[in-house]
């Protein structure tokens, strides 16, 4: 008699993972954009929006399998919101980049290229997280990093705001401010998606 093999379950650790190296792939873009000038900075760009639109068929892929599966690795809410939150990374930083290529081609305040370390950064820890994302419970040093470094963030867009005032161009610095409010949200959906890492670990150990 030939045994009946069961439909075999999707491995959706390495889905995160490959949700996370996008997102990594799009911080690493975006510090490009920040450091660069025409033309260097619309060919980053280009790559930040090709890493976006990869992570959007990613999470497509996600839900897919979450709606073929008997028995995802956690609550399917969580895992839907889990792929969501690492989409909104990706998300705010493609916005971000757009944001600093219609400044033009003026070079952007140090702050900013301050801002991209701590966001590549955020990035690596988060995909290191998801390659143990089905342990979520071992992850607590993940989210206090990620903390931290969102604090960190903040405080030095919080500080170029206020340089940004003293400027005498006022519709250059209300547009740096566009800026400086994009990559502050940036910074707080890797923070965000921790959190939803931290709401995994509490209800689905």
């Amino acid at each position: 008699m030939r045994l009946r093999l069961l439909p075999r379950e999707p491995d959706f650790t390495a889905l995160f993972v490959g949700l996370a190296e996008h997102v990594q792939r799009g911080a690493e873009r975006l510090a490009e954009v920040l450091a660069s000038a025409p033309p260097e900075r619309d060919r980053a760009l280009e790559a930040l929006q090709e890493a976006e639109r990869a992570a959007d068929d990613q999470v497509h892929l996600v839900s897919r399998r979450l709606t073929s599966t008997f028995s995802p690795p956690f609550a399917r809410r969580d895992v839907h919101a889990l792929a969501q939150a690492l989409d909104t990374c990706l998300d705010e930083m493609a916005l971000a980049g757009q944001l600093v290529a219609a400044q033009g081609p003026a070079p952007l305040p140090p702050a900013f290229l301050d801002v991209a370390p701590l966001l590549v950064r955020l990035a690596e820890l988060t995909r290191r997280a998801m390659a143990d994302v089905d342990a979520a419970d071992r992850l607590a040093e993940y989210w206090v990093e990620v903390n931290r470094l969102e604090n960190r963030a903040c405080a030095l867009l919080l500080r170029l705001r206020s340089e940004l005032l003293d400027d005498g161009d006022l519709r250059r610095a209300l547009r740096l401010r566009d800026v400086a409010d994009a990559l502050q949200r940036s910074a707080g959906a890797f923070e965000r998606l921790a959190h939803v890492v931290e709401v995994i670990a509490l209800v689905d150990p």
